[in-house]
Protein backbone atom coordinates (compact mmCIF):
# COMPACT_ATOMS: atom_id res chain seq x y z
CA UNK A 1 0.00 0.00 0.00
CA UNK A 2 3.02 2.31 0.70
CA UNK A 3 4.53 2.17 -2.65
CA UNK A 4 1.05 2.64 -4.13
CA UNK A 5 0.70 5.83 -2.01
CA UNK A 6 4.14 7.38 -3.41
CA UNK A 7 3.76 6.40 -6.35
CA UNK A 8 0.10 7.67 -6.90
CA UNK A 9 1.28 11.09 -8.38
CA UNK A 10 3.40 9.97 -10.80
CA UNK A 11 0.86 6.97 -12.27
CA UNK A 12 -1.03 7.71 -15.82
CA UNK A 13 -5.02 7.30 -15.92
CA UNK A 14 -4.62 4.15 -17.02
CA UNK A 15 -2.01 2.57 -14.41
CA UNK A 16 -4.28 3.94 -12.01
CA UNK A 17 -7.59 2.35 -12.66
CA UNK A 18 -5.40 -0.82 -12.54
CA UNK A 19 -4.22 0.19 -9.00
CA UNK A 20 -7.43 0.71 -8.03
CA UNK A 21 -8.79 -2.90 -9.13
CA UNK A 22 -5.36 -3.88 -7.17
CA UNK A 23 -6.47 -2.37 -3.88
CA UNK A 24 -9.65 -3.25 -4.09
CA UNK A 25 -8.67 -6.68 -4.54
CA UNK A 26 -6.48 -6.59 -1.41
CA UNK A 27 -9.02 -5.02 0.80
CA UNK A 28 -11.58 -7.34 -0.48
CA UNK A 29 -8.98 -10.33 0.78
CA UNK A 30 -8.17 -8.35 4.14
CA UNK A 31 -11.90 -7.96 5.13
CA UNK A 32 -13.10 -11.20 3.62
CA UNK A 33 -10.20 -14.17 4.20
CA UNK A 34 -8.15 -12.35 6.95
CA UNK A 35 -10.49 -10.18 9.55
CA UNK A 36 -12.49 -12.29 11.47
CA UNK A 37 -16.10 -11.76 12.99
CA UNK A 38 -14.60 -11.56 16.28
CA UNK A 39 -12.22 -8.52 15.72
CA UNK A 40 -9.49 -10.71 15.21
CA UNK A 41 -7.33 -11.40 12.41
CA UNK A 42 -6.55 -15.12 10.76
CA UNK A 43 -2.69 -16.00 11.50
CA UNK A 44 -0.24 -16.93 8.38
CA UNK A 45 2.49 -18.36 7.92
CA UNK A 46 4.09 -15.09 7.99
CA UNK A 47 3.00 -14.20 11.26
CA UNK A 48 5.54 -14.75 13.64
CA UNK A 49 2.95 -14.17 16.43
CA UNK A 50 -0.78 -13.74 16.67
CA UNK A 51 0.27 -10.07 17.16
CA UNK A 52 1.91 -9.54 13.68
CA UNK A 53 -1.12 -10.67 12.17
CA UNK A 54 -3.46 -7.62 14.14
CA UNK A 55 -0.27 -5.47 13.03
CA UNK A 56 -0.24 -6.28 9.45
CA UNK A 57 -3.66 -6.15 9.20
CA UNK A 58 -4.56 -2.87 11.01
CA UNK A 59 -1.69 -1.18 9.04
CA UNK A 60 -3.05 -2.16 5.92
CA UNK A 61 -6.56 -1.09 6.55
CA UNK A 62 -5.27 2.57 7.78
CA UNK A 63 -2.57 2.81 4.47
CA UNK A 64 -6.08 2.07 2.62
CA UNK A 65 -8.04 4.90 4.27
CA UNK A 66 -10.37 2.39 5.50
CA UNK A 67 -10.55 4.06 8.74
CA UNK A 68 -9.59 7.69 7.20
CA UNK A 69 -11.80 9.06 4.30
CA UNK A 70 -8.72 11.33 4.08
CA UNK A 71 -6.51 8.68 3.44
CA UNK A 72 -8.54 6.95 0.62
CA UNK A 73 -5.57 8.04 -1.85
CA UNK A 74 -6.62 6.00 -4.30
CA UNK A 75 -10.86 6.42 -4.38
CA UNK A 76 -13.54 7.93 -2.86
CA UNK A 77 -15.55 5.15 -2.52
CA UNK A 78 -17.70 4.76 0.96
CA UNK A 79 -16.53 2.07 3.31
CA UNK A 80 -19.79 1.63 5.66
CA UNK A 81 -18.67 -0.97 7.52
CA UNK A 82 -15.22 0.67 8.67
CA UNK A 83 -16.35 1.67 11.90
CA UNK A 84 -17.78 -1.69 12.80
CA UNK A 85 -14.61 -3.21 11.77
CA UNK A 86 -13.01 -0.52 13.82
CA UNK A 87 -14.86 -1.06 17.00
CA UNK A 88 -14.23 -4.85 16.79
CA UNK A 89 -10.97 -4.62 16.24
CA UNK A 90 -10.58 -2.27 19.14
CA UNK A 91 -12.04 -3.96 21.79
CA UNK A 92 -10.28 -7.80 20.74
CA UNK A 93 -7.06 -5.95 21.22
CA UNK A 94 -8.07 -4.24 24.45
CA UNK A 95 -9.11 -7.95 25.47
CA UNK A 96 -5.96 -9.38 24.92
CA UNK A 97 -4.36 -7.58 27.38
CA UNK A 98 -1.58 -6.14 25.05
CA UNK A 99 0.47 -8.38 26.71
CA UNK A 100 3.16 -8.08 23.45
CA UNK A 101 4.87 -5.15 21.58
CA UNK A 102 3.02 -6.34 18.47
CA UNK A 103 -0.48 -6.01 19.88
CA UNK A 104 0.49 -3.11 21.71
CA UNK A 105 1.81 -1.45 18.13
CA UNK A 106 -1.80 -2.26 16.66
CA UNK A 107 -3.54 -0.92 19.40
CA UNK A 108 -1.97 2.53 19.02
CA UNK A 109 -1.65 2.48 15.23
CA UNK A 110 -5.90 2.08 15.00
CA UNK A 111 -6.11 4.48 17.78
CA UNK A 112 -4.38 6.67 15.72
CA UNK A 113 -5.99 5.94 12.87
CA UNK A 114 -9.59 6.36 13.84
CA UNK A 115 -11.81 8.89 11.90
CA UNK A 116 -12.56 12.46 13.25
Amino acid sequence: MKIFRYAWPYLDTATRQQVRVEISKMLHWCLIESFRPDGSFKENALDDTPGDAYRYGVWFLQEAGYFQSKDRFWTDQVFPGAQAVYTLVQAKLKATGLKSSALREAYESLQAGKEE
